[in-house]
């Protein structure tokens, strides 16, 4: 078995392709996927990041190294009109569609190896939360967590 590499870049690369893919393209829509946020950005926006990474405790075999993956999408929108969290919710719910529709691949592509997606990819946790440090705005930060499980092909 080779050396274990953490393939971060490359599954955020993927996570980009499969929501690009999925979700209509900007700037028509509101699915505006940033990995930093640029100054004057204006909401709704999402950001892909914190990423995180171990051995997998489930799909290991004496001749593979799986590996579970883990990326947060945050969603950020100004509710100052009073929707509540409806808009919110009902954006989070179609990237949830996206990053988990089995008709799109969902591969891995790294250096040396591809990695592929044949055991899961899934959500791991979602919230919601209001947020109030910009003052007169009423914000809606919504967290997803995707986790999935990878081997080398």
């Amino acid at each position: 078995m080779g050396t274990r590499r953490l393939r971060f870049s490359a599954f955020m690369t993927a996570a980009y392709a499969r929501l690009r893919a999925a979700l209509p393209p900007p700037p028509a829509t509101i699915y505006v996927f940033y990995n930093y946020v640029p100054r004057g950005a204006t909401m709704p926006y999402h950001v892909i990041g914190q990423p995180l990474g171990r051995e997998s405790l489930s799909f290991n075999t004496r001749d593979t190294e799986a590996e579970e993956l883990v990326i947060q999408i945050d969603s950020w929108v100004d509710e100052t009109s009073g929707k509540g969290d409806k808009p919110c919710a009902d954006m989070m719910d179609e990237i949830v569609w996206a990053m988990t529709d089995a008709t799109v691949p969902f591969t891995i592509i790294g250096t040396p190896t591809h990695y592929d997606n044949p055991y899961l990819l899934f959500l791991d946790f979602a919230n919601i939360l209001k947020d109030d440090t910009e003052p007169g705005k009423i914000i809606r930060h919504g967290t997803l967590r995707f986790r999935a499980e990878t081997a080398p092909k």
